[in-house]
């Protein structure tokens, strides 16, 4: 069986889609896989053409592209939709109907199958845009092959607590001030505004901020941390909870959107705008060592839920199906 992936422009920002599939592609069985790249050629049309030459039997297509959806065989193609955070929560008015129209309803129509990465971007399909429940198949996303399990057996003397993503919906500000005045280091994982750095300065939080890393750089920043914030506003999914269950960092994360499904009871879930109870959430962690060993054995046990040898294995029973119905 050969499946082909359609990706995003190797020139798009933050390759995450690309990095989670070759992940997936890295744990396949007795399956051929091949990739191709939005914009190859230079235009739309020598695009599509060739990718109707490839000789494959299911075409996946990955996520951020579902426009090649309209010009592939329905029969064997596939379009995994990550989340609905930009239709949600940015758009309004005529934009909001044609984006989803045509990023998410259309395309969604022209193909044989649906996965999404959780139910609660699921329910949102369905919400949203009609989608047919039996059309959509719920696939997590993995943690990277090279994240190992290497919990802390103390505190650093400074605990060091590590966040990633500096996006509106990533919440930064409210942990900036429910850090206020606790002795922590901060290391901030994306680029920051005027707006983060000044609440910095104002709430006098000791920082560090790094940006543009690499997968590697990343995992150490992790090995490096004591716990991991991930409070965000919305996510699809929420790759840094099963990304801490599996090197055995305890997190805290929100108790909205699609963090609690993800993440069980291997977290502290919080209200992400009640600035106090991200406070007090940080300070039990820092200060009860029972309640960090016990996050770290649960997030132990939930990332075998999410394992790359699990998810390529739904991905095949996906494959399968449509190759052979």
């Amino acid at each position: 069986m050969k499946i082909l992936y359609i990706h995003r422009s190797k020139k798009f920002g933050g390759q995450s889609f690309e990095m989670l599939f070759s992940s997936i592609r890295m744990s396949l069985i007795d399956c051929e896989t091949e990739i191709f790249y939005d914009k190859t050629y230079p235009t739309f049309l020598q695009n599509i053409l060739a990718i109707r030459k490839i000789k494959c039997d299911v075409i996946h297509i990955t996520g951020g592209v579902g426009y090649y959806a309209f010009f592939l065989p329905t029969r064997k193609t596939i379009l995994t939709f990550h989340d609905t955070n930009h239709y949600e929560f940015d758009l309004k008015g005529i934009k909001k109907w044609l984006y989803g129209l045509l990023i998410y309803k259309l395309p969604s129509m022209s193909v044989r199958c649906v996965t999404t990465v959780s139910e609660h971007t699921k329910k949102n399909l369905i919400r949203f845009f009609g989608m047919s429940n039996s059309k959509i198949k719920v696939i997590s996303n993995c943690y990277p092959p090279s994240f190992k399990f290497s919990p802390k057996e103390s505190l650093s003397d400074t605990p060091r607590i590590l966040h990633i993503g500096t996006k509106p919906n990533k919440n930064i500000l409210s942990l900036i001030k429910a850090i206020k005045g606790l002795p922590v280091e901060l290391t901030i994982i994306g680029k920051l505004n005027s707006q983060i750095e000044m609440l910095l300065v104002t709430n006098s939080v000791k920082y560090i901020n790094k940006y543009n890393l690499t997968s590697e750089e990343i995992y150490n920043e992790y090995l490096n941390c004591d716990f991991v914030s991930f409070i965000s506003l919305h996510e699809g999914f929420g790759l840094p909870i099963i990304e801490a269950n599996a090197i055995g960092r305890p997190i805290i994360t929100s108790n909205i959107s699609s963090m609690p499904e993800i993440a069980g009871d291997s977290a502290i879930l919080v209200n992400p705008t009640d600035v106090e109870e991200i406070n007090k959430s940080i300070c039990n962690l820092i200060n009860n060592k029972s309640l960090r060993k016990l996050l770290v054995e649960n997030g132990r046990m939930n990332a075998q839920n999410y394992t790359p040898k699990k998810i390529s294995g739904l991905y095949k029973k996906v494959y399968s199906e449509l190759l052979n119905n």
